[in-house]
């Protein structure tokens, strides 16, 4: 299957769900978690690993993801001194009609984003690069 870059809506929970799901296993350079409360906007660029597209090796290709309309941001046991550091993202949800999404890590680390109503998009920016790391979760029942 040819790679076709992603360039997708998050309007409702659903889109939310595809949204976690091309993005499972993304690496995300804590230094990109940006809060712009001005805009109400929040960004960060992901290496997500290119399932569509994975051939033995796989690939990965650098992505934005961005939510408007939020209104607060809050973390949980990520060491924001450390802004070098990758982050893993598990997954993105919400729990019930709650208005808060939840980004999770791997490590226990959370990022928590009020919003007012859903809106925000994912994108990819550059071309899938091979990568020798490809996510590995046969262990998960160990």
């Amino acid at each position: 299957m040819a790679y076709a870059p992603l360039r997708m809506k998050v309007e409702a929970d659903e889109d939310l769900e595809v949204i976690a799901a091309c993005l499972q296993d993304a690496l995300i350079p804590l230094a990109s978690l940006v809060f712009d409360q001005k805009e109400n906007c929040f960004h960060l660029l992901a290496h997500r690993f290119c399932w569509e597209c994975a051939e033995e090796e796989g690939s990965r290709v650098l992505s934005t993801l961005t939510f408007q309309n939020v209104t607060d941001v809050h973390q949980r046991d990520l060491d924001l001194n450390s802004q070098e550091e990758l982050l893993n993202l598990l997954t993105i949800h919400r729990l019930g009609q709650e208005n808060w999404i939840h980004l999770v890590f791997s490590g226990g680390g959370e990022v928590r984003l009020k919003i007012d109503h859903f809106h925000g998009h994912l994108t990819d920016i550059e071309d899938p690069l091979p990568t020798p790391h490809r996510p590995n979760h046969s262990n998960i029942n160990e």
